[in-house]
């Protein structure tokens, strides 16, 4: 397995804060939709890009004491912020003590795939999913030589958590559905993490099966999207209740819009939320050990 050093920190941190949540980023404006969105004040006062920083921000340094690892997304970071505003943002994550996680989705040509790596290096990012598609050599093969090289993490995209997901990846290619095949090739050749959304359960199983105890699952589809976090934990942890992460972005982010509390109080709502769902995730761990 690559990026031992990547694995190890995840563990101690998780252990540390007796906590497997993951937070994700995914910053939107009022531009982009009616919900789930930034407090308009904030963009109001401070402009889109400096006012989308403020609030990674404040939400990052409000939920870092609940979760070992929050997770900026690169579609909603990358095109609003500068380099030196998403370094920022990776120093605020570390500062917090946790490890930053870029969900780029890296899926190009082994060039491309090496150019995106060395941006989010000099970022300061500790770890990066990628698809597997593109296959490996001059593909994917970038992404495994990074994780070699600086000791990093890397999840495979094998399973999404949108419905749509079936419409490929569990059609049969060699004798066995493809996010089983991207599991598999993709364990052998040394991810140390691979992505199975927390909505689907038996594909949890399945892959925890095949990549064995020490590697991460990281398992988006908490909360809106209706994932079942005590079933995740019971099919897609290893044997000692770890080894699967439990992402949530939108419940948390905007969870000043759930508790019905003004948007000068986001970061407070996004700690409450968060502290919630650890808490919750630790209570639902203890019952499937017991």
């Amino acid at each position: 397995m690559l990026g031992r050093g990547f694995v190890k920190k995840y563990y101690e941190l998780s252990r540390e804060k007796d906590s497997f949540l993951c937070v994700g980023l995914d910053p939107a404006t009022t531009s982009m939709r009616d919900r789930h969105v930034i407090p308009s004040r904030l963009i109001e006062r401070h402009g889109v890009a400096d006012g989308i920083k403020r609030f990674c921000l404040d939400v990052v340094e409000a939920v870092a004491p609940y979760t070992p690892v929050i997770k900026p997304n690169a579609q909603f970071v990358t095109y609003p912020l500068s380099f030196d505003d998403l370094r920022e943002v990776v120093e605020a994550v570390h500062e917090g003590g946790c490890l930053a996680l870029l969900d780029a989705k890296l899926s190009d040509i082994g060039s491309t795939n090496a150019a995106g790596l060395h941006w989010l290096d000099e970022a300061g990012f500790d770890a990066v999913t990628f698809s597997p598609f593109p296959g490996f050599e001059n593909g994917s093969d970038a992404v495994y030589r990074w994780s070699e090289d600086r000791d990093k993490g890397i999840f495979a995209l094998c399973r999404m958590s949108n419905p749509g997901a079936h419409d490929y990846q569990s059609k049969a290619i060699g004798g066995e559905p493809l996010y089983l095949r991207l599991a598999r090739d993709a364990c052998e050749r040394g991810s140390n993490g691979f992505v199975v959304g927390c909505t689907a359960l038996s594909e949890l199983n399945e892959v925890r099966a095949i990549i064995g105890e020490e590697r991460l699952i990281l398992s988006p589809g908490l909360g809106p999207q209706g994932g079942d976090p005590a079933t995740a934990l019971r099919l897609g942890a290893n044997s000692s209740g770890e080894g699967l992460i439990v992402s949530s972005s939108r419940s948390i982010d905007y969870a000043y819009e759930g508790l019905g509390w003004g948007g000068e109080r986001f970061a407070e709502a996004a700690a409450v939320q968060a502290r919630r769902k650890r808490d919750e995730l630790r209570e639902l761990r203890r019952r499937v050990l017991s």
